[in-house]
């Protein structure tokens, strides 16, 4: 029940869809078969007694029929708002996954991997909408139109009234014991569709190395591994429904067609009349069909909540823009020193970072080297707030912990070293640099960047999916434009020249060096020699600790 208090939030928010839905649905639904059985009851009054002739049973049913159609339509409209409410449930949630995840710091990104994301968005999201919308629907529905249908048969003869209980109780109970079994295969074919979903994710990533080294059969045989684990889950899965089949569901149609031969009995009797055995027939059908829909609604919810755990991983994500408790906001110069003191960083148990110390000063740039893994791109990242480190970081006399980190970003541009490149036309791409910035500054940057040759052409190319459409040059010019176009008083560069020729390199020198003019401070991360001429000093980065040469 945990995970249904957590989605009580999706109803407030359309409690008037969710309200309507059930209500019109189940009432109306309810009044139909009630009216229908009472009608057939009238009509088998009337022939046994020899009080109506066809014409006039011909005019009860034209009598009868609009009302019916009427009570349809209305139930039909209830079912339509109902979805209505389902539809808006599950976009709420994908807007809340996707708004969890690109808020929340990077190392929370780091604890599933890109197959368990994608299967959570795509398959548990909408498994987690139905806990608020059919599962509630599958217990509320029932329970309001058996209990009609209860009170109905009840009065029309205790006896088969009473048997009609004793039977879906056994009904429910038969469902319910399936529950935790069908609850563990659900896990398992979830999990299965986790790995499966990133070994194929993994083979697109990976496409042309893999045709390089002729490793097709490997990731075939990976793959196929994978689907046939998935495939043996799902096949349990279909053996526990089948056991349900015959057992529960069996009991329910065995239900539903032993009250009626058992109220012909009671007829034949004289304990009732002929006529009521069509009511209680009518009625008692549409009764022990909802018992068992109201016991397989309980069975979904095991399973859905299962879903919905896992969606719940990404929603408690924290928030890093109140996970950073900020003791004061002052302002930010924009043209200021940055300062590590004493910056040390860990993930887990591997210390990265120990005790950095420099100042790089406005007008300056500090080239940043070290070997592979030996914190360049950490020290970075604590300077923009996204991983958690010890010590201090100060732009001028303002400590970066007092700042909110969307306040401290905007003082910040940065070119990543694998670029973050989105599907989008060029131009769109470098306009994420400032999303208000006019065409001729987006073209000035561009050109900033190296991007000169058949320019106009260039920047509405769109890339493809992961930026396949461009070269590795094209795409880091590309995420060096968004930066330029930032205007931002702090530069990072990570690896800026890394895929360049020596001509693009020249120009990228020449816009840091520009950069240098203007009273910009820039952190300047490479491996290249030639890259690495225009700092004006280097911080050099070995076993964690820093040194300023």
């Amino acid at each position: 029940m945990k995970d249904l208090y957590s989605m009580i939030k999706y109803i407030r928010k359309n409690w008037k869809l969710f309200v309507c839905g059930i209500l019109f649905s189940a009432f109306f639904s309810m009044a139909a078969n009630i009216y229908f059985a009472n009608i057939l009851q009238d009509y088998i009054t009337n022939m046994t007694e020899h009080q109506t002739s066809l014409r006039g049973i011909s005019e009860m049913l034209v009598l009868s029929l609009p009302v019916l159609l009427l009570l349809s339509c209305i139930d039909n409209i209830g079912l339509y708002i109902f979805s209505l409410f389902l539809a808006s449930t599950e976009n709420e949630l994908r807007y809340d996954f996707y708004n969890s995840l690109v808020r929340t710091p990077l190392q929370n990104l780091q604890k599933l991997n890109q197959g368990e994301f994608i299967t959570r968005y795509s398959t548990d999201i909408e498994q987690s909408a139905q806990i608020v919308s059919y599962d509630i629907f599958g217990v509320i529905y029932p329970l309001i139109v058996g209990t009609g249908y209860m009170i109905a048969v009840l009065l029309a003869d205790i006896t088969i009234g009473f048997l009609m209980i004793l039977l879906c109780v056994t009904v429910i109970i038969l469902n319910f014991l399936f529950v935790r079994r069908m609850k563990h295969a659900q896990a398992e074919i979830l999990q299965a569709k986790e790995t499966y979903v990133s070994d194929c994710s993994d083979a697109i990533r990976g496409k042309m190395s893999i045709r390089q080294c002729s490793a097709q059969k490997v990731m075939c045989q990976k793959t196929g591994e994978a689907a046939d684990n998935l495939y043996r889950r799902e096949c349990r899965a279909v053996q526990l429904e089948t056991m349900k089949l015959l057992t529960a569901d069996a009991v329910a149609n065995s239900c539903m067609y032993l009250l009626t031969p058992i109220a012909c009995i009671m007829a034949a009797c004289g304990h009732i009349d002929v006529s009521v055995v069509l009511f209680i027939h009518q009625l008692c059908r549409c009764f022990i069909l909802y018992t068992q829909n109201f016991a397989v609604s309980f069975v979904h919810y095991s399973e859905h909540s299962l879903s919905f755990e896992r969606v719940n991983t990404v929603l408690s994500f924290e928030d890093e823009l109140t996970q950073k408790r900020v003791s004061r906001c002052g302002s930010i110069p924009e043209n200021a020193a940055v300062t590590f003191h004493n910056v040390s960083a860990a993930y887990g148990n591997h210390q990265v970072l120990k005790d950095v110390s420099f100042t790089a000063f406005p007008g300056e740039c500090i080239g940043i080297v070290g070997g592979s893994g030996s914190g360049k791109s950490t020290l970075v990242k604590a300077l923009m707030q996204m991983i958690d480190y010890q010590g201090e970081i100060y732009i001028g006399e303002e400590n970066c912990k007092n700042h909110s980190p969307n306040t401290l970003r905007k003082y910040i541009a940065y070119s990543p070293e694998h670029n973050d490149i989105f599907p989008a036309a060029v131009h769109d791409n470098i306009q994420y640099g400032d999303l208000n910035a006019t065409e001729d500054e987006i073209t000035a940057a561009a050109e900033r960047a190296g991007i000169t040759e058949h320019r106009e052409v260039f920047l509405h190319r769109n890339i493809g999916e992961n930026g396949d459409q461009l070269s590795g040059g094209q795409k880091q010019r590309v995420s060096i434009a968004r930066a330029l176009l930032k205007k931002a008083p702090i530069y990072i560069f990570d690896e800026p020249t890394a895929a360049l020729d020596a001509d693009s390199e020249s120009k990228i020198l020449n816009t840091i060096e520009k950069l240098k003019q203007e009273g910009k401070c820039i952190l300047l991360i490479t491996h290249k020699a030639s890259t690495l001429h225009i700092a004006d000093r280097i911080l050099r980065i070995d076993d964690g600790k820093g040194f300023c040469v």
